[in-house]
């Protein structure tokens, strides 16, 4: 599905799409490799502070790994953001995740506002968001 169409074109019920996401307004992406514990943990600090943004969009991103342990995954640790799954890397490769934990900050429009390429606590995390929030 989607081949051969820009990618912010492809929508729909089960598509994560991060263009549709930064039309509502600002955006916070997790990417989470598989089986990491220091990724899953950074999803779990998105989960606890996303309800005191209901202004801000929050998904994460599982690069590669298998999509039934991603599923897993998400069951175990209570996630109820959205999840896509990665499952050959192209969009890891497109936002150069390199290192996880990474998150990714977007304005509202999509304009990348700045990456984390280290866990973010509570505190910090909170703190980007509230710059999103102020916007560029």
């Amino acid at each position: 599905m989607g081949q051969g169409r820009p990618a912010c074109e492809v929508r729909g019920r089960d598509v994560l799409n991060s263009c549709q996401l930064a039309e509502k307004g600002p955006v916070a992406i997790a990417f989470v490799a598989a089986r990491s514990e220091a990724c899953d943990r950074q999803v779990d600090v998105l989960e606890r502070v996303r309800s005191d943004y209901p202004d801000i969009s929050f998904a994460a991103v599982g690069i590669r790994g298998d999509r039934d342990e991603l599923r897993r995954t998400i069951r175990r640790r209570g996630w109820t953001l959205p999840v896509a799954w990665d499952r050959d890397g192209g969009v890891a490769n497109a936002y150069a995740v390199a290192i996880c934990p990474t998150v990714t900050f977007a304005y509202a429009g999509g304009r990348v506002q700045g990456t984390s390429l280290a866990a973010i606590d509570g505190a910090a995390l909170r703190a980007r968001l509230e710059q999103l929030r102020r916007g560029p």
